[in-house]
């Protein structure tokens, strides 16, 4: 799935990717860089927000206890400088990747939103930075908590988009065994070899495949009315990866398995091994097939995988490894991605794929990662 664009949203990606251009910016202009990065984040072209920017740079270096030790300090200093902190605040926590364990990069926000909101319980950016945080990780007691105290009015939408949370927990109901989805773009003879592959592999009966597309082609929705999907949802223009957050909303099997629309091969039974896994371990979230190699089709020539440094183990009798998964074939359960509130309140992106926000979010309820090991993925690479 080929992915250009970022969604104009307000859901701090764009900020993020201000502050590392700043980072790397800094110091060779740093002028330019510093006006460029106030616009990002809403800051007083008058230097009165330097202490923002030095934490922008403790965090973009990877010196996170006192990067979050100047957020706390601005944030607690006045309400007004609440907005522009927890900016700098969810950039790491919705899309940093290294620098600390993925569950500490989750909570990395959590004490700065609630002692704002402790120090100004009548600061309407205090509650809503509190309100984005906890709404992104699905807490939905103690958002709805917030809204008694300060009051559902000035906070609408927060309130409305709890309530629609609410309600989808509410509805839940498997309606299959699986749903498997994928995002197509331009690539038509890729998708239907991976239509192919699908059919050839996948071993549940009871399955439900949901394609998303991003372009108007002929050839695309030909070969999508060739292969027989019924449930196809075609996009106003592109949108890229940010098309999964309408996608993933329209499975309704017990277990849901994302891929790509690349794949040269899936292991046979790819589907029974992924939920096995996850049936094996509660603990599990997030489970995918790792890669076994790569192939160009269009010269043919094959690419070793990647180097894991996943920690070994075995689940289910498959070999696997704990630690981070490649969306190209991974599955988790339906209700732990409602639970999670889905990708609601991120942008998802080259810049920050479907396989992080899942794992971060999954990572806060305890849920661990991991991929299934030799099965045969093989997957399509373009020069």
């Amino acid at each position: 799935m080929l992915d250009h664009p970022i969604a104009d949203e307000p859901h701090h990606l764009r900020q993020v990717l201000a502050l590392e251009a700043y980072a790397r910016a800094c110091f060779a202009d740093p002028q330019c860089s510093k006006q460029a990065v106030r616009a990002a984040f809403g800051l007083s072209a008058a230097g009165h927000d330097d202490m923002l920017l030095a934490a922008m740079l403790q965090l973009a270096g990877g010196r996170f206890a006192e990067g979050k030790a100047m957020l706390l300090s601005r944030g607690l200093a006045s309400a007004d400088n609440i907005s522009a902190a927890y900016a700098v605040a969810a950039s790491v926590f919705k899309y940093f990747n290294a620098g600390m364990p993925i569950r500490q990069l989750a909570e990395f926000g959590i004490d700065l939103a609630l002692q704002w909101f402790q120090r100004y319980p009548r600061s309407l950016a205090a509650a809503r930075a509190l309100l984005d945080l906890l709404l992104y990780f699905g807490c939905a007691n103690d958002a709805e908590r917030i809204l008694a105290q300060v009051g559902v009015e000035p906070l609408a939408e927060e309130a409305a988009e709890l309530q629609i949370y609410r309600q989808r927990l509410c509805d839940y109901r498997d309606q299959y065994r699986l749903s498997i989805v994928l995002i197509t773009y331009q690539r038509p003879e890729m998708l239907r070899h991976t239509l192919a592959s699908l059919r050839g592999a996948l071993t549940t009966a009871d399955a439900q495949i949901i394609i998303g597309v991003n372009d108007d082609w002929p050839q695309t929705r030909q070969v999508i009315e060739q292969a027989g999907i019924s449930q196809v949802f075609y996009n106003q223009g592109n949108s890229g990866i940010n098309l999964y957050k309408q996608i993933f909303l329209q499975a309704k099997g017990e277990y849901l398995i994302e891929i790509d629309d690349d794949v040269q091969q899936f292991p046979p039974g790819f589907d029974r091994q992924i939920i096995a896994c996850l049936e094996a371990r509660p603990d599990l979230g997030l489970v995918g097939h790792w890669p076994v190699g790569f192939v160009n089709p269009r010269s043919g020539e094959h690419y070793p995988a990647a180097e894991s440094a996943h920690a070994q183990c075995e689940i289910a009798g498959l070999p696997c490894g704990l630690g981070p998964v490649a969306g190209v074939c991974a599955g988790l359960r339906r209700k732990d991605f409602l639970t999670i509130n889905g990708f609601a309140r991120a942008t998802l992106s080259k810049y920050s794929g479907e396989e992080p926000q899942l794992i971060r979010k999954l990572a806060l309820y305890g849920k661990q990662s991991g991929v299934i090991f030799d099965q045969g993925l093989m997957v399509n690479v373009l020069d």
